[in-house]
């Protein structure tokens, strides 16, 4: 079982790192060209109703700050889970500083790229996005170990039936 463990937190160590990476190199794109791929996914939605993609455009950046930033809480906490020592209360809270620090530093990085801006409004999105994450994984941990104990009860008090 410690195998395992460890097995999965490596993965999840690689998938942590390479989200880090992800979300740096979208950072990193200047101001026209993070616009631009804005644009192209509010254009699908928008089947090419220039003035619905415009509308739609800021909501989906929105989202997709959020949902970057879920799936970074989710791997961090998933790693967290391969301590089972650590309680429930310490992992949300190191989850969640996780998550601001990085959403943080990201921001700090967009100061310096042309015709972006770092927002404070952005790392609270990133931030609600990523405590969704955290939620979601906690979520999981608990029927994990809810299903985990029923069939431990279910193989030490067997029910006989005729």
């Amino acid at each position: 079982m410690e195998n395992l463990k460890l097995g999965l937190r490596k993965v999840l160590i690689v998938l942590l790192v390479i989200w880090m990476i992800v979300v740096f190199m979208l950072s990193h794109q200047n101001g026209e060209e993070s616009g631009g791929l804005s644009r192209k996914v509010a254009n699908i939605f928008a089947r090419g109703d220039t003035v619905q993609a415009e509308r739609l455009e800021p909501m989906i950046r929105k989202v997709a700050h959020m949902t970057e930033y879920a799936a970074g809480g989710m791997i961090f906490y998933g790693i967290l889970l391969t301590y089972p020592k650590s309680s429930r209360r310490k992992k949300v809270i190191l989850s969640l500083a996780f998550v601001i620090f990085y959403a943080s530093t990201d921001e700090t990085h967009q100061l310096f790229i042309d015709a972006r801006s770092g927002s404070i409004k952005d790392v609270f999105i990133d931030t609600f996005g990523g405590i969704l994450g955290i939620c979601a994984m906690f979520i999981i941990e608990t029927a994990i170990f809810t299903i985990d104990k029923r069939v431990k009860e279910d193989l030490a008090n067997p029910k006989i039936e005729n």
